[in-house]
């Protein structure tokens, strides 16, 4: 009897998230439609130029953010639609097997989602580091066959890799436009984590206003940047052993639970169905988090920030 109640509130459940999902679409494309017609009046009736002061800058959401940060391609679309499934996942897992099991999979699933970003955002920042130093020195070495700063600059993006296509069109938009490009190379910063960046749209800036040269301290930032990556990798190899120990540390007890569970039905029973088994699950829960906060704030900044 129960059976036949639970497949109706799934099946309801799951119609409900079709629609939703539906509504979705058609909002979108109904706002995007709107927003390209704003966007076309406004150029066609207002033809005022930006004040100097504004420059060239672009101010993306917080998701793009998130997305841009770890070289996600995803629209806004994509993302709610795969959210909307992972919670009718969770939802039928917890009409199923109760709320304790959807809590701990909804646990696993973002631990896993915030684990596997945080490696591609790593991969994109230490990217950026070792390909720097390239892209200053072919900047200087534009500027010494005679090229004017924006040329070097632009040409120089053009030659680097993927990573700075983005910083290289809206850098090119401003040249050729005859805006302010320094805050361009600021904002990538930002957004990256990119500290030696900032030390470029300095000296950028100084150049522009004061009319010094950039050569010395763009130099300076190439060797500073060097440097830096190979203490980094004496640093990752001195402690390679901490940070495999750290990591086993804080993966090895929820692997264990796991597989203690699937393994065994009455272990699994004990913990899911009583109201012991779900006290100690919290408990357990609760001090691994703990513990892999501790082991984060102990290895932190080893070889990453």
């Amino acid at each position: 009897m129960a059976n036949p109640l639970w497949l109706n509130a799934a099946l309801i459940f799951a119609l409900a998230a079709l629609a939703l999902v539906a509504a979705q679409w058609i909002w979108q494309a109904r706002s995007v439609r709107r927003q390209l017609g704003r966007r076309i009046s406004q150029r066609l009736e207002d033809t005022r130029e930006l004040p100097a002061e504004q420059g060239a800058r672009y101010r993306p959401g917080r998701l793009d953010v998130l997305l841009l940060r770890a070289n996600l391609r995803f629209s806004s679309r994509q993302v709610v639609v795969v959210g909307l499934l992972a919670g009718l996942a969770l939802l039928l897992t917890g009409m199923a097997r109760g709320p304790v099991v959807a809590l701990v999979c909804a646990f696993f699933v973002a631990s896993a989602g915030y684990v596997y970003w945080r490696v591609r955002f790593q991969k994109q920042r230490q990217k950026i580091y070792s390909e720097l130093p390239e892209m200053i020195d072919a900047v200087l070495r534009y500027i010494e066959a005679g090229r004017s700063l924006e040329q070097a600059l632009t040409d120089a993006l053009a030659d680097a890799s993927p990573i700075f296509g983005p910083l290289n069109f809206r850098v090119r938009s401003a040249v050729e436009a005859g805006r302010d490009y320094t805050r361009l190379f600021e904002d990538f910063a930002e957004l990256y984590r990119v500290a030696a960046l900032v030390l470029v749209a300095l000296a950028l800036r100084t150049s522009a206003r004061f009319g010094s040269s950039v050569k010395p301290l763009l130099r300076q930032v190439a060797d500073a940047l060097r440097s830096q990556q190979a203490l980094r990798q004496e640093f990752l190899a001195a402690t390679a052993e901490t940070r495999f120990t750290a990591a086993t540390f804080a993966l090895l007890p929820p692997g264990l639970a796991v597989y203690m569970t699937a393994i065994n039905e009455e272990y699994s029973a004990v913990l899911l169905d009583t109201a012991t088994g779900h006290t100690m699950l919290a408990v357990a829960g609760a001090l691994q988090l703990c513990g892999m906060l501790m082991i984060w704030r102990m290895i932190q900044g080893v070889g990453r920030d």
